[in-house]
């Protein structure tokens, strides 16, 4: 492959995944039309919406499939990435690529979200750009890369698709307490991947601080503020599906889920009692609680790099305790 820029290679699995996401895509859109009554009767928007994300599924699957050693071995020394992992982290990356580059042709709502699906090409051509020599200098960002891949694009983009379905599509054909206990497995599922998506990227950067500023120096800020946006997206989706899931138990959804007056007029009566909580009380407390010491770790990413500014900065004697602290750290190490 080639040391720089975008190989034949890349360009293949990237055309790859394009065409048979669209290919998908067209399928779905025709199986739904065959299969499901009232389709039709769902916006234009709303129906592009769901075929393209049950078209991304099979490329999210194969995410799993490429990202999942690097998310496994993520702590242990970077002298264990091989070439064959460097490999996996391109194709990965390929593959997305392809997907969200169909995905965003669709229209959607969330200008967030297609802020979002813009990262998979950025992330492709930086990868391919810097960390794509296939030795162990690889390691120190693709990892970082592959977990968010892991835990955002595949298993998570999975748990969010399947919620949106089941929100939009599955009301106008599931009783509400059915509707509901669906709904609230990918909530579950959601806060999984999210909770540990934005967990071990944190501590993968606190873990591996010294390798990644002595890669980046005062760029350092760069991936740290990509990657609270993306964690930001990340609790955000999170926060809202608990909320949506809220309204569902308590049937505050009921007026604006039923366009369809048969539906509406045959279904009052099914959405006038309260339903039991799916998770245990208080969860939404602990998840506040689990964001706010998230974001207490975020801090100290950019406290540690404010300090490494300051001394790199400041007086010749704070300097040199500061590079003898460096030395004697490095020292203890080996």
């Amino acid at each position: 492959m080639a040391p720089f820029g975008v190989s034949d290679t890349d360009i293949h699995i990237l055309l790859l995944s394009f065409i048979a996401t669209g290919l998908l895509y067209e399928y779905t859109h025709a199986y739904l039309d065959r299969k499901l009554p009232k389709w039709d009767c769902l916006p234009k928007t709303l129906r592009n919406r769901m075929c393209i994300e049950i078209a991304c599924i099979p490329v999210r699957i194969g995410l799993v499939y490429f990202s999942l050693p690097s998310v496994i071995w993520a702590f242990t020394p970077a002298s264990n990435w091989t070439a064959v992992d460097t490999q996996r982290s391109l194709i990965a990356c390929s593959m997305m690529t392809g997907a969200y580059l169909f995905d965003l042709m669709i229209y959607r709502e969330d200008v967030f979200g297609v802020l979002h699906h813009c990262m998979g090409p950025a992330l492709l051509l930086w990868t391919r750009l810097c960390f794509s020599s296939f030795t162990s200098a690889d390691a120190l960002v693709s990892r970082s890369l592959m977990m968010f891949i892991f835990f955002g694009a595949a298993t998570g983009g999975v748990f969010a698709s399947a919620g949106v379905f089941v929100l939009r599509v599955g009301k106008k054909y599931l009783k509400r307490d059915i509707l509901h206990r669906y709904f609230a497995l990918c909530v579950a599922g959601l806060t999984a991947t999210t909770v540990l998506s934005c967990y071990l990227n944190v501590l993968y950067f606190l873990h591996t601080w010294d390798q990644a500023y002595a890669y980046f120096g005062l760029a350092l800020p760069l991936p740290i503020v990509w990657e609270t946006f993306e964690c930001y997206l990340q609790w955000r989706w999170l926060l809202r599906f608990y909320s949506i899931e809220d309204q569902l138990r308590r049937g505050d959804r009921r007026s604006k889920d039923y366009s369809d007056k048969s539906d509406h007029s045959r279904r009052v009566s099914d959405y006038t009692q309260e339903l039991p909580s799916a998770f245990p009380r208080g969860t939404l407390s602990v998840l506040r609680v689990l964001v706010c010491q998230w974001v207490l770790l975020l801090c100290c990413l950019y406290f540690k790099f404010m300090r490494e500014v300051y001394f790199r900065w400041s007086t010749p004697s704070a300097q040199a305790a500061y590079q003898m602290e460096v030395a004697s750290n490095n020292s203890v190490e080996c």
